[in-house]
């Protein structure tokens, strides 16, 4: 045929579909040596799925920015409206430097499923509430509830809902229920916000009047916010991210801290309970030498009771009863050297006694230098951390020396394990670097308050007054 010819004489193993009389109904065929679904002759190849990546997706953790936060309202309402919607890990609101809470902060969402939820039921923007959520307050205001995502977070979210939403018809049933929960909530919102202010009213009526005047600054304020440019809105949004991921930086650090605590802590009781079993069996063993020196003692004292000295040199077992003479040569060469040994050591204590006379009173006269210097600096923390150190004399041959060793020492008193555990050494190479870059110590607190927490102030004193009396002996040659 011309098929064969065209095929270089060769038969193909089969015919096409319609020569081999199979009917075809358009559907995929299983395929199982290749992707999951094996297509028709009229159907396109579909692309293989990645299940391991559509679980991590689905899994992963969703940092979102949450604004729009009526002023009174506290963390405890807010969760409450958050965790409706979907499981968090977290939510931690921003304060201003002297403490008071903002209206807005960040919450870490489970999952993108759990975020999305947020998203359609809460947010203003894409929610399915019209006109968004404002918070009852005390203080009116116009603020509408708002979570906000970074753009390739949204599209995570999009496609993690592709991948596993149900139907329409069922999304919008429960969205539904969502939206009538978080009314519910609302609702206890404003009454717990209504009783409120019936009870501040009646304690101070006119500091009733002084807080509508704040009320109306505060609404003038919010809508002046409002109106404001939307770029420095995400400048300040993306500063508080930052912000938000140093914290949890920390908060882990902290963790990781508190975790290698515990197994130093377990550590610490294993080596006690054997260095309890040693001691016991130093004990044991001391108890059974004593007995058996006792038993040689009442061996010896058998036996001598018994000596007899005649039978003794008849048999001449003992060099003494063999050749008296010789046996008393031997013996007064070995106390010759004994007393030589004596007369050694004698003068060596001598000649040592003699070397501490001698520098005596240059030795006196350093240690009341030293003594002086300890008295002149400070021991009150403000006073200490003043103090200007002479950071040219803190050069890395005394950080080695002298610097390094003590903050390791003293890691290890405060953290109660040894000098070579990881996190003290990992903890200590970080004092270390931040004295070497001549870093202030109040910096310093900070860091180590999330490891040893109020303690750290007490370190950190310690290691700098060590530090200024270093820097000090070396500039006035005392060391």
């Amino acid at each position: 045929s011309p098929s064969v010819q065209n095929s270089g004489n060769r038969r193909p193993r089969g015919p096409k579909y319609a020569d081999r009389g199979m009917p075809h109904h358009g559907a995929p065929l299983l395929n199982p040596f290749g992707s999951p679904m094996l297509s028709g002759p009229d159907s396109k190849e579909q692309p293989p799925v990645n299940f391991n990546a559509k679980r991590q997706s689905e899994n992963r953790p969703i940092v979102a920015f949450i604004s729009g936060i009526a002023e009174g309202v506290s963390d405890i309402w807010v969760e409450k409206l958050l965790k409706t919607c979907g499981d968090i890990n977290s939510w931690r609101r921003v304060c201003s430097a002297d403490g008071n809470p903002q209206g807005f902060g960040f919450c870490e969402f489970k999952s993108p499923n759990d975020a999305a939820s947020a998203i359609r039921v809460l947010s203003s923007t894409d929610g399915r509430k019209e006109g968004g959520w404002s918070l009852p307050s005390i203080k009116p205001t116009q603020q509408k509830l708002m979570i906000q995502v970074d753009f390739s977070v949204k599209e995570l979210i999009d496609e993690c809902q592709e991948m596993t939403n149900p139907a329409a018809s069922a999304k919008c049933a429960t969205d539904d229920e969502l939206v009538q929960s978080v009314e519910g909530i609302i609702r206890e919102l404003e009454a717990a916000v209504i009783e409120t202010s019936q009870t501040d009213e009646t304690k101070d009526e006119g500091g009733a009047e002084n807080d509508d005047g704040a009320d109306n600054t505060n609404e003038h304020a919010a809508v002046n916010a409002e109106s404001g440019d939307d770029d420095g809105e995400k400048v300040v949004s993306l500063e508080l991210e930052e912000e938000w991921e140093k914290e949890r930086a920390r908060s882990k650090r902290h963790k990781r801290y508190i975790l290698a605590a515990e197994e130093r802590e377990q550590q610490t009781i294993a080596k006690q309970n054997e260095r309890g079993d040693r001691i016991k069996w130093n004990a044991m063993r001391d108890l059974d030498e004593a007995e058996e020196k006792q038993h040689q003692r009442d061996d010896m004292s058998v036996m001598l009771s018994k000596w007899d000295d005649v039978q003794q040199a008849q048999m001449g077992e003992h060099s003494y009863y063999r050749d008296r003479q010789r046996w008393w040569r031997h013996r007064k060469a070995e106390r010759a050297r004994e007393m030589e040994l004596d007369d050694a050591d004698r003068r060596q204590q001598e000649r040592e006694a003699c070397a501490s006379e001698k520098p005596a009173s240059a030795t006196t006269e350093r240690r009341d230098l030293i003594e002086a210097l300890i008295k002149e600096i400070p021991s009150d923390p403000k006073a200490l951390f003043e103090w200007p150190v002479k950071w040219e004399k803190v050069n890395d041959a005394l950080i080695k020396s002298k610097i390094e060793p003590a903050v390791r020492k003293r890691l290890a008193e405060y953290l109660g394990g040894e000098g070579d555990d990881s996190s003290v050494s990992e903890l200590s190479d970080y004092v270390v670097t931040h004295i070497r870059e001549h870093k202030p110590p109040q910096e310093l607190i900070d860091e180590l308050e999330m490891v040893l927490v109020e303690e750290a102030p007490t370190f950190v004193a310690r290691i700098w007054r060590f530090v200024v009396y270093e820097s000090e002996a070396h500039a006035r040659n005392v060391t």
